[in-house]
């Protein structure tokens, strides 16, 4: 049997994975059509944070921020803050999770509408709301990070191929990886294949696809009125659904946290790149209320990133034995967490395509969503916070 392993998909999580597998094993190749960071790891905003409503998920982004303050600008990380504004009616909830996360060891500064607004000048805060904020909190590059990934992996020996995954299918003990010109033959497999998970698994001939909807998330991008320029942190809007991201000394980057988007289900393959004037409008409304001087922003541009959603918005990491593919693992579903948790989901993927024990292993099993045995929650109609 080959020793190879296959690593499908050098996103952000991709390359992660990779680099934790090419530290105990020689044979590991990672494959993408695009190239490195070039599917929807380009267009992660990076946000990265440790706000959950979830401990086990809320340990694991502690656990991965501090990789990417290992090293600063292998990552691109900025330390700029994040600040949470949770409505009034949400407080108990916001109440218990600040004492949990501190009871983490996480860094959280909890605010009335009154003290925040005192502290940070610039927001337009109601009466009754809370801010939080979590000052080790920021951003990081995305296509540096997954860059940084597989150049590790790289040094260790792994290779990387850029070239399209046709189907993966079993020959025998062997997993095949079938590409455009040649098959290579594996010992195991891994796919790290984000929205277009269930099109290979499709052509593959397997049956049971994932529960996972491919969800279009529009990001806008302005640039700062001069009064907020500078650094500035990352910000979670729960009453509005927003959340705001900076770039650099000047940009702005807005996307939405609202659930409704995250259910809606499209097609990978023919994604509408089109954001409507009304959404543009909308969002720009909600954007000036909260932080009025950004009514002298310029707007620049917008793109589309894709989140491949699962029913609880967490990842499954699983083996695909039950559909059919013996040493197949799949590190998918990531719901717009994947690039934050990154540096730790790649370890657990990792462990698992190897037989090694990881305690969090058992709570992102494909079963969870038949057994309705899923523990992970969020705030109620916020997506991505959970």
């Amino acid at each position: 049997m080959e020793r190879i392993i296959v690593v499908v998909g050098a996103g952000s999580t991709g390359t992660s994975t990779a680099y934790h597998l090419s530290k105990e094993h020689n044979d590991v190749i990672l494959i993408d059509k695009a190239g490195i960071a070039a599917g929807m790891t380009a267009y992660s905003t990076a946000v990265v944070r440790t706000h959950y409503s979830n401990e086990i998920v809320a340990r694991m982004a502690l656990d991965s921020r501090k990789i990417f303050e290992s090293d600063p600008k292998g990552f691109g990380f900025n330390k700029v803050g994040m600040i949470q504004i949770v409505p009034e009616e949400l407080k108990e909830h916001l109440f218990e999770n600040v004492n949990m996360l501190r009871n983490l060891g996480i860094n959280e500064e909890l605010y009335s509408s009154k003290e925040a607004s005192e502290i940070f000048k610039f927001l337009r805060l109601k009466d009754g709301e809370y801010v939080v904020n979590e000052p080790d909190s920021g951003y990081a590059d995305p296509v540096a990070t997954a860059n940084y990934f597989a150049g590790e992996a790289f040094k260790n020996g792994a290779k990387f191929l850029k070239e399209e995954v046709i189907r993966v299918y079993k020959n025998g003990k062997n997993v095949c990886v079938e590409l455009k010109d040649r098959t290579i033959e594996a010992e195991k497999a891994v796919l790290c294949t984000n929205v277009w998970t269930n099109t290979l698994l499709s052509r593959s001939g397997i049956k049971g696809l994932l529960p996972i909807k491919v969800s279009p998330h529009p990001v806008l991008m302005f640039k700062r009125p001069g009064k907020l320029r500078g650094k500035f942190p990352v910000i979670a809007d729960l009453y509005y659904k927003n959340y705001y991201r900076p770039d650099g000394e000047s940009l702005f980057f807005g996307g939405s946290i609202d659930v409704e988007l995250d259910k809606i289900d499209i097609d990978p393959e023919k994604p509408n790149q089109q954001v409507s004037y009304d959404y543009i409008l909308s969002y720009t409304e909600r954007l000036t209320e909260r932080i009025p001087e950004m009514k002298e922003a310029g707007y620049q541009d917008y793109y589309i990133g894709l989140y491949d959603n699962t029913p609880d918005e967490e990842p499954i990491i699983d083996s695909l034995e039950a559909v059919g593919l013996e040493n197949v693992y799949v590190g998918v579903g990531l719901s717009g967490h994947g690039f934050k948790l990154s540096p730790v989901l790649g370890n657990l993927i990792s462990k698992l395509a190897t037989s090694q024990e990881d305690q969090y292993l058992k709570y992102f099993k494909l079963s969870r969503f038949k057994e309705n045995s899923s523990i992970f929650k969020a705030y109620e109609g916020i997506g991505t916070v959970g």
